[in-house]
């Protein structure tokens, strides 16, 4: 292979390196606390139950952000041999991980991608693979390319990357994701995303029956098994999945009160909105802000709407926290893992309307008093603010980026002009 040819191959290469670390790491940056929830799921599957919350917020936040700056660097073609190495790195200690999760199934999904794109632990490992091929590659040629900027050039645009990663995360953390990809983001029907549309394709099944005859055991099907003969004795049966079918993307959505009644389709059904604060761990709420929802809470019965504090927490802790709110605050208990996906803040509040998903608030950025009358609009305003600071964000790093290239492409022009002969 020529020399051109290897440069070529390895600049394709490197764009493709870079592109998947900055889809990777932007997507879990997006959602900080959602990457701590999975690196919390694989401790609670090695036995580490104890793992603090902060440790595996902090993990997070380090690996998106790595992610996505080494990304950004290769992508750009900058501080190319620092980038590759650390790229190599991930690629070989997260291929062999992924191995791992596909023959032991310890989580459903590895989380690779956040919520953005979901894939099997299989499709996983495979993706790995490959892009593990590519990293080797990069890593290996990484001198072959001599077109570098300058050193205050490339500080540049790597501190970029940071920054970049660096506020998307810092969003993400103090607030709901400015993306929401999981199945409660504002603006779902909650009735739709549960009902299995007509026509759509069934979960297929295989029943295998182990009877005993004689002392003989033998498996049955249920095309084979011996209905008629009673003589035989079950002894035990199991059950594999031979095709996956249509799977509704909200499957656990259930309220219930302390006293056991179902309240689900009254909060589906209400045509008025209803205010449903999200604690997933109560005890874990600091004073401030049951102290918050407490306010809150008035602030809705005072408009005439229902307030409800949803919690996988035991009844043992709701008088508690009624004493640190100060009021006199309604339970309802819900399943741990939906409460976190539903919202990021322990607490959070969302508001339900139709079985629509009105509105989503991070304990930081609570409904003003005035709009807690119309918390739909005052949502969607907030929701302005986000996008025009993210806007402004976008515009700014894209305006550096192009600057620096255009400064670059200025300076190897100016180079190459034919001396003219006198």
């Amino acid at each position: 292979m020529d020399t051109q040819t290897k440069k070529a191959l390895f600049r394709i290469c490197r764009l493709i390196l870079g592109a998947l670390f900055i889809f990777s790491g932007l997507t879990k940056c997006i959602d900080p606390a959602g990457g701590a929830i999975k690196i919390e799921d694989y401790f609670i599957a090695w036995g580490l139950d104890s793992a603090p919350w902060w440790l595996c917020m902090t993990l997070s936040v380090i690996q998106n952000i790595v992610e996505f700056t080494t990304g950004f660097m290769l992508f750009c073609g900058v501080y190319v041999e620092i980038s590759s190495l650390i790229a190599l790195a991930f690629m070989a200690f997260f291929t062999p991980l992924t191995l791992y999760i596909a023959l032991a199934n310890p989580v459903s999904d590895c989380g690779c991608f956040g919520d953005a794109f979901k894939i099997t632990n299989w499709q996983t490992f495979g993706k790995n693979i490959v892009f593990l091929a590519i990293a080797i590659l990069v890593f290996a040629w990484r001198r072959i390319d001599n077109k570098t900027l300058k050193t205050w050039k490339q500080m540049t645009m790597a501190f970029l990357g940071l920054i970049i990663s660096s506020l998307v995360t810092m969003k993400g953390i103090t607030d709901e994701p400015i993306i929401d990809f999981r199945p409660y983001a504002v603006g779902t029907d909650i009735k739709a995303s549960m009902t299995v549309p007509e026509g759509a394709p069934a979960t297929e099944y295989k029943t295998t029956f182990l009877l005993e005859k004689d002392g003989v055991l033998k498996e049955f099907d249920e095309t084979t098994y011996p209905y008629d003969d009673t003589t035989w004795v079950f002894r035990d049966s199991r059950s594999e999945v031979l095709k996956e079918g249509y799977v509704p993307p909200i499957t656990d959505f259930s309220f219930t009160t302390p006293d056991g009644d179902v309240l689900t389709d009254h909060l589906l059904d209400s045509p008025t909105p209803i205010f449903l604060a999200i604690s997933p761990k109560l005890e874990s709420a600091s004073d401030d802000d049951m102290a918050k929802l407490g306010h809150q809470f008035e602030l809705a019965q005072k408009n005439g709407f229902e307030f409800y504090v949803a919690t996988a927490s035991t009844n043992a802790t709701f008088e508690a926290a009624r004493e640190k709110a100060g009021v006199n605050l309604e339970f309802l208990a819900a399943d741990e893992t939906m409460l976190k996906t539903i919202t990021r803040s322990n607490p959070g509040l969302i508001v339900l309307q139709n079985g629509v998903v009105v509105a989503k608030y991070n304990l930081n950025h609570l409904p003003f008093d005035s709009e807690m009358a119309t918390p739909a609009a005052s949502y969607l305003s907030s929701v302005k603010h986000s996008y025009d600071w993210m806007i402004i964000v976008c515009l700014t790093m894209a305006s550096i980026i192009v600057w620096l290239l255009l400064r670059t492409s200025k300076r190897k022009n100016s180079t190459q002009e034919p001396k003219s002969n006198i």
